[in-house]
């Protein structure tokens, strides 16, 4: 017998796959070998399928010997692992079971194993208030770490568990440093914060604990700073902003909150936890007959978008809604619903937008919009059970506790807003069915509506007062001429002034897009502009009927020929887009540019007010400009061109759910999927928040992506699509969702013979 080999064994997994017998490492043969050996490693004591090895090895292609040389793999491994293992069975290594294999290894001889023993110590230790001690453990536990985890390797077993391992590293490291922090330590972990928040500027808890590092060493600005680049990045790469907790951090430091100040903590005695806490994803719910409220406290949402800084006019509209409003909390014992009609481009909801700000302040438990999409021009029409779902979201109610029945989630809804004094605006609304499920039953409530349609059963049937937008008046559109141009340049040319106004007809969005043209080109008279807009040979005299996707192109196609060449591509491709709204990466994706290329653009296509930001990052498109957008994609575009924009869009959108999947249902199978085409720079996440963050403000892309996939021909992006996103709509209890995604993904694998779609 070798006495060598009677030398405990170490193992490394947190750089490359290494193993040493006392201080001589064993040389472990070809890399798919020692992919075997990770697999192992990875899952000691746990018995490994050959069917997982053989995934880990080879993924979904392997070999037809695949079997063999696996057993070929092991034999060798046993030969360099247990040279006595014959003669010395008790010293077996790599035990054989009925379907696999099985590595018996102590945990302490396996650097993973180590680490994670620390970091389980180190929690309870933290638990009982021993934070000095649960700090030098958490170092000791990192500096465990040497290189990349399973460096040299590959594969799909591999490729996941390399993602976790780095995850629970900086996992740790950001407890490590929030420990730190509580002991005073601020000053000394500044520099190494300051490196990893540049490495990974998308983690909001490393901004955060070097926020509070900065402001507790005296460097205020520095602290504020910190915070407005991470926002920054957050915005135009992902399109969404902060989380509560770093834009809480802000307000505080902003206004030198006491509790940021550093006071040491007197040691406390604590019993540490028996076990940990759960971590399984919760169920869904289960259908409710009459929810109960929520124990906590519901938010107070404030969901308005921005009032225009430039609405002027519509002082007699304005003064009739006034009246219809309660003068104090007890005038009134039925709710108040005000419907504001007229036909598209009119100016309502941004009549109904400055009105709910005039009033917001009589409604303190908030204020909840929506905009229904009862016109949108891709068809994709908000149901009021999907939109009651957001108003849930957005009043604070956790996705475990809220019902599955629609039924049982509008029950719910009312009785959050019973007895509060809110103000709910309704946007685009298609008709009174439309909006009935969304109306509270509390009269302490505000209701705006806007609709092209007169919502005639809901002003008999629930007292809706009426209120109908016409063409603004002479005056009103000089004022919005005005207020964009300056009175100085209408002034100069009076006569031209008044034929533009003439010209559009004195429609708001008109108006809006004109001006915008002009106050681009300082430099052009409005009699230029004037000529311009009688040489397009369009009338617009139709306005009066209510028919504008004839005439308004005119106005529309002087406003996107003025466009630069770039700029009125990614105008019409947005035509392809099915969704509500699209932020800057998913335009990028669209148009196959980079993203600070793609910002430019899209700037220059707000400034052209062809496009409206409504949040930092997001974009939408007035309905008539989307049609106008279609129309035009449809003849400037070859039919190829279109295809592939689209197959990047959606390929953008799998490919970035493919990498929140990773962080939302890190345990499940991921499915393969062909490569990003070029153009197409899905987006990554660092957070399970910013996964989850990101899949709910793109939920309604995301399920029209799928919908265009199936009616597009593309079944493999449909239901690869809808597969991914099982984790999201799971923990979000978005049953509705799941459903419906499912449904069509499964009748497009059907439609196409895709077995395995099915």
């Amino acid at each position: 017998m070798d006495i060598s080999s009677k030398v405990p064994l170490r193992f490394a997994v947190l750089g490359p796959v290494r193993v040493w017998r006392g201080d001589e490492e064993l040389i472990l043969g070809s890399p798919q070998q020692r992919v075997v050996l990770a697999a192992l490693l990875l899952r000691r004591r746990r018995v490994v399928t050959t069917t997982e090895i053989v995934h880990a090895v080879w993924g979904e292609d392997p070999p037809t010997a695949a079997l063999p040389v696996l057993r070929t793999y092991v034999s060798r491994l046993r030969k360099i692992l247990e040279p006595d293992r014959i003669s010395d069975g008790s010293r077996a290594v790599l035990l054989s079971a009925t379907d696999g294999y099985l590595a018996r290894v102590p945990e302490d001889a396996v650097d993973l194993g180590v680490f994670e023993q620390r970091v389980a110590d180190a929690k309870k230790l933290r638990a009982a208030g021993e934070l000095a001690a649960a700090s030098q453990l958490l170092h000791d536990a990192l500096d465990g770490w040497h290189e990349t985890p399973l460096a040299g390797l590959t594969g799909p077993l591999v490729d996941a568990e390399r993602s976790r391992l780095n995850e629970a590293r900086l996992t740790t490291l950001e407890t490590r440093f929030d420990i730190d922090v509580q002991l005073g330590r601020h000053d000394s972990v500044i520099s190494e914060l300051r490196a990893l928040t540049h490495q990974h500027p998308l983690r909001e808890r490393l901004c955060q604990l070097l926020m509070i590092a900065l402001y507790r060493s005296g460097r205020q600005a520095e602290a504020l700073a910190c915070y407005r680049k991470t926002r920054s990045t957050l915005v135009a790469e992902l399109g969404i902003e902060p989380g509560t907790s770093l834009r809480e951090l802000h307000h505080k430091i902003l206004t030198a909150d006491p509790s940021l100040d550093y006071a040491p903590r007197p040691r406390r005695t604590a019993t540490p936890p028996s076990s940990p806490p759960s971590t399984a994803a919760p169920a869904p719910a289960t259908p409710a007959a009459t929810p109960a409220a929520p124990t906590a406290s519901v938010n107070r949402p404030a969901q308005l978008p921005a009032d225009l800084a430039t609405f002027s006019g519509r002082r007699t509209e304005l003064a009739d809604v006034r009246d219809l409003l309660p003068k104090d909390s007890d005038d009134s014992q039925k709710m108040t619903i005000s419907v504001v009609t007229g036909m598209a481009g009119v100016g309502k909801t941004t009549l109904a937008v400055h009105l709910a700000h005039e009033v917001a302040d009589r409604f303190p438990d908030g204020q909840l919009f929506i905009n229904l999409r009862g016109f949108d021009a891709t068809g994709s029409v908000m149901a009021p059970e999907e939109a009651i779902r957001i108003f849930l979201d957005a009043l604070g109610v956790p996705p475990q506790r809220i019902p599955a029945q629609p039924e049982a989630q509008a029950l719910l809804y009312r009785t959050l807003l019973a007895r509060r004094r809110m103000l709910i605006l309704l946007d685009n609304a298609r008709d009174a069915e439309h909006v009935r499920p969304l109306l509270p039953g509390s009269a302490s409530c505000l209701v705006i509506v806007t609709s092209r349609n007169q919502l005639t059963s809901l002003i008999a049937g629930e007292g809706a007062r009426p209120l109908t937008l016409h063409q603004l008046t002479h005056a009103d559109a000089h004022d919005v001429l005005r207020l964009r141009l300056g009175t100085k340049r209408l002034t100069a040319q009076p006569v031209a002034a008044d034929e533009i106004v003439a010209l559009c007809a004195r429609l708001p969005l008109a108006l809006a897009v004109v001006a915008a043209r002009a106050a681009i080109n300082p430099g052009f008279p409005l009699s230029a502009i004037a000529d311009e807009l009688y040489d397009s040979q369009g009338s617009l005299d139709a306005f009066e009927s209510g028919d504008l996707n004839t005439d308004l192109r005119t106005v529309f196609s002087w406003s996107y020929d003025a466009l630069s060449a770039p700029a009125s591509r990614l105008f019409r491709l947005l035509g392809l887009h099915t969704g509500p709204d699209v932020s800057a990466p998913g335009a990028a994706a669209l148009a196959g540019l980079p993203l600070r290329q793609t910002r430019a653009l899209l700037t220059e296509l707000s400034q052209a007010h062809l496009l409206i930001e409504r949040l930092p990052g997001r974009y939408t498109v007035h309905d008539l400009l989307r049609v106008y957008a279609r129309e035009r994609v449809t003849t400037d575009e070859p039919s190829t061109e279109q295809d592939r924009a689209v197959e990047r869009l959606l390929s953008w959108y799998l490919h970035t759910v493919d990498s929140a999947y990773l962080l939302l249902a890190p345990h499940r199978r991921r499915i393969r999927l062909d490569p990003a085409p070029r153009g197409s720079r899905p987006l990554s996440f660092t957070t399970h928040d910013q996964a989850l963050q990101w899949c709910e403000i793109e939920r309604p892309n995301l399920v029209a992506a799928v919908h265009q996939a199936a009616t597009s021909g593309r079944a493999d992006i449909a239901w690869r699509l809808a597969a991914t996103l099982w984790g999201f709509f799971y923990l979000r209890n978005h049953l509705h969702d799941w459903l419906d995604t499912s449904r069509t993904a499964l009748a497009a694998a059907r439609a196409a013979n895709d077995r395995q779609g099915e």
